[in-house]
């Protein structure tokens, strides 16, 4: 499957010290096809995207690097060509291979905070469950990188979750299309939506500007929403 990552890059009004240098918000959010009305659709709801598009920077011209999502994310993060696999990154980062985008920020007196799926793997880190600290995506990249798991135990398991904690043990066993009746929290990109805000409230009240990247999951297979968001396509 094609892989193709919406970037939308919104400058927020900053505070009268530092007017030259804005607050920036990344949001990439996985596998998903430029189908918004802000990309010029008549049959997609997307009210709250539009918005933060009309207010920001939408990339029409963005393309992927490969087929492959890790591929794509190093093209976008660093500015330049890798490895046409997932595991570009890591590999970069064994390499150290120059400034990435976000770290130019942080050089340059940036707190720079990544949420979710930014880098190929949530939360930016390897080890077999995508947690171990000593192995991140990004050297020097982020003040933090948070993943916050919840009932799915760790950033492989949101990765591929499922409502209230179901984690894919064999995709051949799991479902590729599900709703539940509950909360956005129901599924992991609830609690990455509200740790992004949560961090963006606290960025907002310090004295530094921020670059924030909010790295949404869905719709990356398994296809998984609350049923709310589903109900105007079947109506």
């Amino acid at each position: 499957m094609r892989k193709l990552i919406l970037i939308l890059l919104a400058l927020l009004p900053f505070m009268a010290i530092a007017k030259d240098r804005p607050n920036v918000l990344l949001l990439c959010i996985d596998d998903l096809r430029p189908e918004l009305k802000c990309f010029g659709v008549d049959y997609i709801h997307s009210p709250n995207i539009d918005k933060l598009a009309s207010q920001g920077r939408a990339f029409h011209r963005h393309y992927v690097q490969a087929p492959t999502c890790g591929a794509s994310r190093y093209t976008l993060l660093t500015g330049t060509y890798g490895p046409a696999d997932n595991g570009a990154l890591f590999r970069r980062a064994e390499a150290m291979k120059g400034k990435s985008f976000p770290a130019w920020f942080r050089k340059h007196g940036y707190t720079t905070v990544s949420v979710g799926k930014v880098s190929h793997h949530p939360g930016g880190r390897g080890g077999p469950d995508w947690d171990d600290e000593a192995k991140p995506e990004m050297p020097g990249a982020w003040n933090r990188h948070l993943l916050p798991a919840g009932s799915w135990q760790h950033p492989r398991g949101v990765m591929h979750g499922l409502a209230n904690g179901e984690i894919r043990m064999n995709a051949k066993d799991m479902d590729v299309f599900q709703d539940f009746d509950g909360p956005d929290t129901a599924y992991p990109d609830g609690l990455i939506t509200n740790e992004a805000l949560q961090q963006m409230n606290g960025l907002a009240k310090g004295s530094k500007p921020f670059f924030l990247a909010v790295g949404i999951i869905r719709p990356h297979l398994p296809f998984g929403a609350p049923a709310k968001y589903l109900k105007p396509y079947r109506e």
